[in-house]
C-alpha cells in the first residue's frame, strides 16, 4: 500500500496491488460483454448488480474488504463497467460514501481524470492489478476514448 496526494494537500489517495486469476478476469469480461447491464455511456453492472458477490469472485472481494477494514470502511455498492472507442463517464462525484475505488482490470487504456476544488486535474494512469482509493467528493471522470481499449474496472463506494 502507499498513499499519495495528487494535489499536495491532504495525502487522501491510497494505491494497492491486488491479485487477479485468469479466470476472474474472464467472469467479469463475459458479464460487462453480455449488455444486459448497457446503459448510454458504456456497459456497466451499477445498479444492476453488485459484481463482487459472484461466487468466482470472492478472492477479489475478500482483497478489497481486508483492505477497507484497516482503512474501518465497509464495502457498499459495486459495479463492473466496461468501455470501448467512443465511450465516456462524464465529471461525477460518488455521494452517499466516505470513500470509492477503482480497481483496474486491464494493462492499458485512458486514465481516470481527478479534479480538485480549484478544478485543477491529475491523470491516473491505467496499471493492471491496481486499486486507487479516493475520498468520494472528488470530481473524476473518464474521458472519450479515441480508439478501441477493452478498459475494464471494478468501481465500488464504501463508507
Amino acid at each position: 500500500m502507499s498513499s499519495f496526494d495528487p494535489f499536495e494537500k491532504y495525502n487522501l489517495f491510497y494505491k494497492y496491488k491486488i491479485n487477479i486469476t485468469k479466470e476472474e478476469l474472464e467472469q467479469i469480461f463475459i458479464i460487462v460483454k453480455s449488455k444486459k447491464f448497457g446503459n448510454q455511456q458504456n456497459t456497466s453492472t451499477y445498479l444492476a448488480l453488485n459484481i463482487l458477490n459472484l461466487p468466482l469472485l470472492k478472492n477479489i472481494k475478500k482483497q478489497i474488504i481486508d483492505i477497507l477494514d484497516n482503512l474501518k470502511l465497509k464495502l457498499d455498492i459495486n459495479f463492473a463497467q466496461y468501455y470501448n472507442k467512443l465511450d465516456h463517464h462524464g465529471v461525477h462525484i460518488h455521494s452517499n460514501s466516505k470513500y470509492s475505488g477503482i480497481l483496474y482490470l486491464t494493462s492499458e487504456g485512458t486514465p481516470t481524470t481527478f479534479y480538485n476544488l480549484q478544478f485543477e486535474s491529475y491523470e491516473q494512469p491505467v496499471e493492471k492489478d491496481t486499486l486507487i482509493l479516493f475520498p468520494s467528493h472528488t470530481p473524476h471522470e473518464v474521458k472519450f476514448l479515441t480508439e478501441d481499449e477493452n478498459r475494464l474496472v471494478i468501481s465500488f463506494n464504501a463508507g
